[in-house]
C-alpha cells in the first residue's frame, strides 16, 4: 500500500542539495536501523556523508522521514519493509515530497535540463544547488523505480581543445581503456606491458651505454609485440 507522507514539515526546508551518495546513504541507514532520534552525531557515528551531515538531516526532513526534533516519522518505519511494499512506500514518499515538481513536469518525459530548470525557476535556486538537487531527485526516482528520462552518456575527462580524452584511449592489444596515457604519451616501442627494474649494475652504466641498451630493448619489444608499434 502506497504511503503519502505529511507535506508540512518538508515544506519548511529547501529541496535536498547535498551529495547524492551521502543523502542516499542516510536513507539506507534508516532502512537497517531504528534510532529514536536522528541528528548529525548519529550520522557521524555511522560514517554517513562526513562534513555534510547537516545536509543529510535536511534531506530526511524534506522527505518527511524525521520531524523537526529529528524523531523518525511513520514513513520512516516503512523504509524497513521489503519487496514491493518498500518500492511503493518509497514512491509515495518521493511523490509527496516533490508534489509540485510532479504537478509541473512528467519525469518520464522531462529532460534533465527541464528538471534543473524547475529548481531554478520555481524555487529560485542557484546553478550549483539546482544541479545537485536535480541529481538527487533523479537518483531517488531511479531507486524508487519511478520512470525517468535516461541520462545522455557523457565522455568523462574531456577537455576543450582535446580530440580524445585520456580515459577514452584504449590498448590496441587488449581493447581495454588506458586512462594512464594519451596516444603520444610514450614511444611505440614501450606500449607493450613491460617492467624495467633498476639494479646497481644499471646504475653504474654510462648514459651512452644505457641509451644503447634501451634501443636494443625497444627493438626487441617491437619484434615481439608488433601490434603495439
Amino acid at each position: 500500500m502506497a504511503v503519502t507522507p505529511t507535506l508540512t514539515p518538508a515544506r519548511r526546508v529547501p529541496p535536498p542539495y547535498g551529495p547524492t551518495r551521502g543523502m542516499l546513504e542516510g536513507l539506507q541507514l534508516l532502512q537497517r536501523t531504528s534510532p529514536s532520534r536522528v541528528d548529525e552525531g548519529y550520522l557521524r557515528q555511522h560514517g554517513v556523508a562526513p562534513g555534510n551531515e547537516y545536509k543529510v538531516i535536511g534531506a530526511l526532513r524534506f522527505l518527511g522521514l524525521i520531524d523537526e526534533r529529528g524523531e523518525p516519522t511513520e514513513q520512516c518505519r516503512l523504509l524497513r519493509t521489503r519487496g514491493p511494499a518498500f518500492t511503493l512506500a518509497l514512491q509515495g514518499i518521493v511523490r509527496a515530497a516533490y508534489q509540485d515538481l510532479f504537478n509541473t513536469l512528467d519525469p518520464s518525459r522531462a529532460t534533465r535540463d527541464q528538471i534543473y530548470n524547475y529548481f531554478v525557476t520555481r524555487l529560485g535556486m542557484g546553478p550549483e544547488m539546482a544541479t545537485k538537487s536535480a541529481r538527487f531527485f533523479m537518483g531517488l526516482c531511479q531507486w524508487a523505480e519511478i520512470e525517468v528520462e535516461p541520462e545522455t552518456p557523457r565522455r568523462r575527462g574531456r577537455k576543450p581543445g582535446l580530440s580524445t580524452p585520456r580515459s577514452a584511449v584504449r590498448s590496441r592489444s587488449t581493447g581495454q581503456p588506458r586512462g594512464d596515457v594519451t596516444p603520444d604519451a610514450a614511444p611505440p616501442s614501450f606500449r607493450a606491458p613491460f617492467v624495467f627494474a633498476l639494479t646497481s649494475d644499471l646504475g653504474s652504466m654510462s648514459e651512452e651505454d644505457l641509451a644503447q641498451l634501451f634501443r636494443k630493448v625497444g627493438g626487441a619489444l617491437q619484434r615481439a609485440f608488433p601490434e603495439t608499434a
